[in-house]
């Protein structure tokens, strides 16, 4: 969608840079969140389309079918790659995290780094018990390099804290933005609730992909030519990768497991890729001018092709 909510990127970023997050004290995600007004503005959609496990290229607007609220629209423009990109790092520097695991994540978000453009922008919020905004928006790579390597693993898990703080601070009206939320655990820090984030995440202009990696390790005996042989398998904790299935599923995104930290490299290499094959749909909806929460649903005609897009947007007066 076109408007962002630049107060709350602004209010957030306050709170951050001081090394705290008063989100409770601030006013809810929905109450703060921008809204189109009727008659006035464009819709934009991210949407990625897929055959199988490869991505589908080269379509046109009248590929299309989009319907607001159940009415069918016109697609007005689509476009692939033209835009510029919004990087936001959300990433968990908990406790569990120490050691091997950190070097792992660092080249995982360098292969992001050396994958951005010059138009390209970027930020980094790491989480541990609390929430920080390392690194604002910014072209200088660089930045987030030095700030990333310099970086401590200690503490909780405020997942859901950051994943709100990531979603504010990514929102850009030039840009596409990209969230990518990287987390080994389960929350046990946070003010906000699951669905207080997923109402934000509905709301925001942002694609949410989430990286996961297994919790712990199960360990299985089995007999290999009469000699019993130890065999280890990556385990996620129950409920572990709810949230932020739920979360990239409402912005159009994706979660990936990557089971272990050796396999982050490759998990976010495969984000970046993917999101540069998405487009970005626009239309000037017609005939659904009725304020309040519209649900977006998108279709390519005549093909057996998957389409990953957010789920609406809320209109105003």
């Amino acid at each position: 969608m076109t408007r962002r909510c630049g107060a709350t990127a602004r209010l957030l970023a306050t709170g951050l840079a001081a090394g705290a997050v008063a989100l409770l004290a601030a006013p809810t995600p929905d109450a703060r969140q921008q809204t189109f007004r009727s008659g006035v503005d464009a819709v934009r959609v991210d949407a990625l389309v897929t055959s199988g496990a490869a991505g589908v290229t080269g379509l046109t607007a009248m590929d299309f079918e989009l319907r607001d609220n159940g009415v069918l629209q016109t697609v007005d423009d689509i476009a692939l790659e033209s835009l510029p990109l919004t990087v936001t790092f959300v990433l968990d520097t908990s406790g569990s995290v120490a050691g091997r695991k950190m070097a792992h994540l660092s080249s995982a978000v360098d292969l992001i780094l050396r994958g951005l453009r010059p138009q390209d922008r970027v930020g980094l919020v790491t989480f541990s018990h609390r929430v920080w905004q390392r690194v604002p928006m910014t072209p200088d790579v660089e930045q987030v390099r030095r700030v990333l390597t310099a970086a401590t693993a200690t503490g909780g898990t405020s997942l859901n804290d950051a994943v709100y703080a990531g979603l504010a601070l990514s929102e850009s009206q030039d840009a596409r933005a990209l969230v990518v939320v990287f987390s080994d655990g389960m929350d046990n820090a946070s003010w906000l609730a699951d669905e207080t984030v997923e109402r934000a995440a509905k709301r925001a202009d942002v694609v949410v992909y989430g990286v996961a990696v297994s919790a712990s390790v199960s360990v299985n005996t089995r007999m290999r030519n009469g000699s019993p042989v130890r065999e280890e398998r990556p385990a996620y904790l129950k409920g572990q990768t709810a949230f932020l299935e739920t979360i990239a599923s409402a912005t159009g995104g994706r979660l990936i497991k990557a089971d272990t930290t050796d396999d982050l490299p490759a998990a976010f290499e495969e984000i970046l890729q993917e999101f540069r094959t998405r487009y970005v749909i626009s239309y000037s909806p017609k005939g659904v001018d009725t304020p309040g929460w519209h649900a977006i649903d998108v279709k390519v005609k005549g093909r057996s092709v998957t389409v990953r897009a957010r789920r609406g947007y809320e209109r105003g007066r």
